[in-house]
């Protein structure tokens, strides 16, 4: 396979992600609850700042995220592919790390479709 800037020495598809647990899928469900219509993903290390606990609130937390991240898109120029949500409206599922935003990016995913990636800045 090439591209404009020659062969391509190695690609890692967004199943392979799936399988090795690097991202997670967002179910429809959810996200449609929040407002945001299309495929969403959260890598693991996005999660686990601000999604995932052991108190049994994953969910209320999944939803704050969710809450934030569609207020971001909304604000944001319709053009944009990029949105950043700072960590201050963001619930945290554990003791905090250091993380100061959450990135949400368009993308295209294996099949060429649009997906949204929430992650960590350094994950960019």
């Amino acid at each position: 396979m090439d591209d404009d800037h020659g062969p391509v020495v190695a690609a890692y598809t967004w199943e392979e992600a799936f399988e090795d647990g690097i991202l997670r899928e967002i179910p429809p469900v959810a996200a449609s609850a929040a407002g945001i219509e299309m495929p969403l993903t959260i890598t693991a290390a996005a999660r686990r700042e601000f999604v995932a606990g052991n108190d049994g609130g994953e969910d209320s937390r999944l939803q704050a995220v969710l809450s934030a991240v569609a207020r971001a898109v909304e604000q944001g120029p319709a053009d944009e592919v990029c949105f950043v949500v700072p960590a201050g409206e963001l619930p945290s599922g554990q003791a905090p790390t250091g993380a100061d935003r959450l990135i949400a990016i368009t993308e295209l995913d294996d099949e060429a479709d649009p997906i949204l990636t929430l992650m960590l800045p350094h994950e960019m």
